[in-house]
């Protein structure tokens, strides 16, 4: 296995771990921790910087993949999807902020269904890449 597949593994490992660890420990557990309203300004917060990490993770292994001109177009074509669901959901906040300070709950769920599906098919595609190699 060449330097550029390990670094695929790696990225799509680092990113998968910083999804569980952010969408299942970190939110999670600020809500529990939390008052409702500061546990809305920290995740406000963190999750921006969630989807701009993930995004960037995405846009390096898109870039090691091209750099190298891999042949294995589905490793490619994971980062790219990564990269643009990342950006995606990270476009999607300001949206989703505004739907929730207005009390706007059908377009709040829709918003955050949107940003929860694409982080979880991200997910799925970053731990299914043991199986495409």
């Amino acid at each position: 296995m060449n330097s550029a597949f390990t670094f695929f593994i790696l990225i799509s490992g680092i990113s998968a771990g910083v999804i569980l660890f952010q969408s299942f420990i970190v939110a999670s557990s600020i809500f529990k921790v939390l008052p409702e309203e500061n546990a809305g300004l920290l995740l406000r917060n963190l999750f921006p910087k969630f989807f701009l990490f993930l995004a960037a993770l995405a846009l390096v292994g898109l870039a090691i993949g091209l750099v190298n001109g891999l042949k294995f177009f589905p490793l490619v074509f994971l980062q790219l999807l990564n990269f643009i669901f990342f950006v995606v959901c990270y476009s999607l906040i300001p949206a989703t902020n505004r739907a929730r300070d207005q009390e706007n709950k059908k377009t709040f769920g829709i918003l955050h269904t949107v940003s929860v599906l694409l982080t979880l098919l991200a997910l799925i595609f970053n731990l299914s890449l043991v199986f495409l190699i």
